[in-house]
């Protein structure tokens, strides 16, 4: 057991050099540093490089920003951005200056959520599109329940990119990186096909020539989906004319599209990861003898310099090893068929 120390031990222990010199600076802090509210506007426009987009993660007007950088370069005595037509970058004097800033405010949000309990959350927010909540992430929620049941999830379904705010801890977008508010790691690219219900076909073992397709209803997705799910290019793509299709149906939500293959309603360009389980117990087939068309991924994103509970990486390792077993195999484009990321 160490001894109580003495007041005058105490004081000898202040007044040695080393020591009475941190004091000194430590002192100094609040008239030498900037405000830190200066700091995090200037740490969050040079990571995006952008005054807009910092405004939005702040959730603060640009104006704000622009006046908040402007003032932290007063203080400091230096430009730390250049300003330009549509745009603004750092200087050589504000790149090292962010870098030393980021690195200090991210320790200091580590040492916070140590002492806060952050880590220890059992709660995950997860973002999803309805297809992927609806046809893979639902039907096998359970196994991660069954090892984690202590963990409350939380879904957020948008078809729309909702930004990485602090509400939601973990999300899985569909597309292509960079994902600029956000880390990203590939899941699984979706490959498709002509598909119909199992039921829609007199003969289940039938194979239709990509021709033959103009015979029977189409249905179609509307909106900004892939190039690749729309019919127009499949066709093109094995060079048929498509100027008399026959009569089909238009929906603008993949689950739509895929309730209407469901339900014998013709074909529809969809595949794997989200119909695995319907074309495995053949609810659903491709009869078409034609290669399948890779598409965009499915991406699993985690806020940036966000600091993730034991909860939201438990999370996170379950879904990438669930796709890293169950991993569909990389089909071939066919020959014509342009992937444009």
């Amino acid at each position: 057991m160490k001894p109580d120390l003495s007041e005058a031990a105490i004081a000898s222990i202040l007044l040695r050099p080393q020591v009475k010199g941190k004091f000194a600076l430590m002192q100094k802090l609040r008239f030498r540093l900037p405000p830190p509210n200066l700091l995090i506007t200037f740490e969050a426009a040079g990571r995006h490089l952008s005054f807009t987009k910092a405004a939005a993660e702040l959730n603060v007007s640009r104006v704000a920003v622009s006046q908040q950088v402007q003032a932290l370069e007063r203080f400091l005595g230096i430009k730390l951005f250049q300003r330009l037509q549509r745009s603004v970058c750092l200087t050589q004097v504000g790149e090292r200056y962010h870098l030393a800033i980021s690195s200090a405010l991210e320790k200091a949000l580590l040492a916070t959520t140590e002492i806060t309990g952050v880590a220890n959350k059992n709660i995950v927010n997860v973002c999803a599109t309805p297809g992927f909540m609806t046809y893979w992430l639902l039907p096998n929620i359970g196994e991660f329940r069954s090892k984690h049941p202590d963990v409350e999830l939380r879904f957020i379904v948008s078809d729309t990119h909702l930004g990485m705010s602090e509400n939601i801890d973990i999300a899985i977008r569909y597309g292509t990186s960079p994902f600029d508010d956000a880390d990203s790691i590939v899941l699984v690219r979706q490959v498709i096909s002509p598909t119909c219900a199992g039921s829609y076909l007199a003969n289940d073992g039938q194979s239709i020539a990509p021709a033959d397709l103009l015979k029977h209803p189409l249905i179609h997705l509307e909106g900004p989906h892939d190039r690749q799910t729309r019919w127009s290019t499949w066709f093109q793509a094995h060079g048929i004319d498509i100027e008399n299709p026959r009569a089909g149906i238009t929906v603008n939500s993949y689950t739509n599209l895929v309730q209407a293959a469901l339900d014998g309603q013709g074909f529809a360009l969809i595949g794997p990861p989200l119909i695995q389980s319907f074309l495995a117990n053949r609810t659903l087939i491709q009869p078409v003898d034609v290669p399948p068309v890779l598409c965009h991924a499915f991406n699993l994103l985690t806020p940036r310099q966000t600091p993730k509970s034991n909860a939201s990486k438990a999370f996170s390792d379950w879904i990438r090893g669930s796709f890293a077993r169950h991993e569909t195999p990389g089909a071939p484009l066919h020959e014509g068929m342009s992937l444009r990321e």
